[in-house]
């Protein structure tokens, strides 16, 4: 009985700062469009997914920082192999808000590597870094009752690949639906 309590003023106490502090916690899923650049191999881009959970930290009307994370899978189709990764992304979108549902979004985004596949290997994370380092940008849509959506480019910095001669970066489009379910949008 006393957990339960505990457990009740917690949620409460969390709930009232959250809406007093101009922060709030949402959802979010989507499409990625995903590939790989590399240097004299023509690469296509396969479909993926990601989901995951923000926090936006509203500091004005005009100006945010909004962290997220996100379980994102990606790859591409070499020539005739498929290649998987799976990442759990923590990108830190700043966010500003030139008119009131429209912002413009762009930040740092950190991947470690959960999961990596290459068609007739089901497990390649010896070939693959462990770490991926990109820039994100993107525009988002913010609706009423939380509701939001976006589209984002996410252009990978760090050479991925523990086995090729070339580099290999990670380019995913994105397309994102999102709720935020508690505090402020």
């Amino acid at each position: 009985m006393k957990k339960a309590i505990l457990t009740i003023l917690v949620i409460v106490t969390a709930t009232l700062v959250i809406y007093a502090q101009g922060v709030g916690l949402g959802i979010k899923g989507g499409v990625n469009f995903a590939n790989q650049a590399v240097k004299d191999v023509n690469t296509k881009s396969i479909t993926n997914f990601h989901a995951g959970a923000y926090l936006n930290l509203n500091i004005s009307k005009k100006f945010g920082i909004t962290p997220e994370v996100l379980y994102t899978a990606n790859g591409s189709k070499w020539v005739d192999t498929k290649v998987n990764t799976h990442y759990i992304a923590i990108p830190v979108m700043f966010r500003i808000m030139p008119v009131k549902l429209l912002s413009l979004e762009a930040g740092p985004q950190f991947s470690f590597l959960t999961k990596a596949e290459i068609e007739g290997v089901s497990d390649a994370k010896d070939q693959i870094k462990n770490n991926d380092f990109g820039m994100a940008f993107g525009v988002g849509l913010h609706l009423p009752m939380g509701l939001n959506a976006g589209v984002r480019y996410v252009y990978g910095f760090t050479n991925i690949s523990k086995v090729s001669e070339e580099e290999v970066k990670n380019r995913t489009f994105q397309i994102y639906v999102g709720l935020t379910i508690l505090g402020a949008k």
